[in-house]
Formats: C-alpha cells, structure tokens, sequence
C-alpha cells in the first residue's frame, strides 16, 4: 500500500488583506494561520507532508518549523496558485494519493484530514473533494494519476475548473455536517475568526 502525502499551500501573496503581515503570519493564538493548519495536517493519518511557500517564505517556513512537514519554496508564487500545486506535487509524484489544503484554512482538522484518508483506502477513488452544507470545498484528494493531470492544467482555478470538468462520478463527494471551514482573504474574515476562536 502507497504512501498518502499532504500537501499544504502557502505561498500567496494575500493580496486583499490589509496590515502588514500576510493572512499565513497573523497570529491565531500562540501560533500563526499558517501554523495551525500545518500542524493540524501533521497530525493526521498522512504519511508525509509538504508545505509550499512563495511569498515572504523565510518568515513562512519559520513560523511552520519544528514538525514533521518538508517546507518547499516555490519562486514562481507570483503566477499563481497553480504553480504552487505543481511545486508540491513534484515532491509527492510518488504518493499514491495527495491531500490538498489550504495554509489559510485552520478550521480543516486533523480528523477532517483523516475522513479523506479513510475514503482513499476504501474507494480509491480517482479524486474527491470535502462537501459542506454550503458546498464543495477544501481538503482535496487526488489519486497520483488525477494529481499528474492536475498539475498539467493551466489557468486561474485551474485545479478547481479541473475537477469540476471531471466526469460525472469521477470526484467522491465526502460528505460532513457543517458549513465549509473560513479561508482568510479579507481584514474583517480574519477578526471573524478571531472572535469565533474566543472562548464564550
């Protein structure tokens, strides 16, 4: 049975948040977004994890260090998501299946992370995306053929156009009971989640 890997984005420019850090820096508690979400990964079932960084990805990769993830730079940031994708699954192109996130998304568990690891070995499907109340969203996972094909598409969304151009039945929906978790882009998201984080 292959290796299941994880791979982690956080190379954007975070070009809709105001301030001075970048939404993967600003702080959640005592660690940065991007560092709950790398840890929350770390902590599942994956069997490897790599973390990508673009943009200010000194700073990135040291907020990320001392777990078990490999941090990757990738000097093409600036064309895109997509080249992030395709930096990460160079490193995993022998995984026999890869778990996408986003380093913005805290609120993607590490149980959440598991469910698709567990609908992986059960139906080996060719991809499938996590299916919130509100929609399709992250985690992903792809098989390593739909990873190769991805990572050849072009475009902005390419991965998003990608699988919602798949066949009918070829993307597993795994389903959970809840509204998708926040991604950050904007100043008024980030204290959003910063109020929710707070205790009652």
């Amino acid at each position: 049975m292959g290796d299941v890997g994880g791979m982690v984005l956080a190379a954007g420019l975070s070009e809709r948040m105001d301030g001075p850090l970048p939404k993967q820096l600003l702080p959640l508690g005592a660690r940065t977004i991007a560092e709950q979400t790398v840890r929350n990964v770390e902590a599942s079932r994956l069997d490897r994890v790599v973390v990508v960084t673009g943009y200010r990805a000194e700073e990135v990769a040291a907020s990320v260090a001392g777990g078990r993830a490999l941090v990757v730079e990738n000097p093409d940031y600036r064309s895109g998501n997509l080249s992030s994708f395709r930096a990460g699954a160079a490193e995993l192109e022998d995984c026999e299946a890869v778990v996408v996130t986003l380093a913005d998304m805290p609120g993607v568990t590490t149980e959440m992370i598991d469910r698709l690891v567990q609908e992986w070995h059960r139906h080996h499907p060719w991809a499938a995306w996590s299916s919130y109340h509100d929609g399709p969203a992250h985690p992903l996972l792809f098989s390593a053929r739909a990873l190769r094909e991805a990572a050849a598409t072009e475009g902005a969304k390419g991965v998003w156009r990608f699988l919602e151009s798949a066949p009918a039945g070829a993307v597993l929906p795994v389903a959970f009971a809840m509204d998708a978790p926040s991604d950050l882009n904007t100043r008024s998201e980030y204290e959003r989640m910063l109020r929710d984080q707070a205790p009652s």
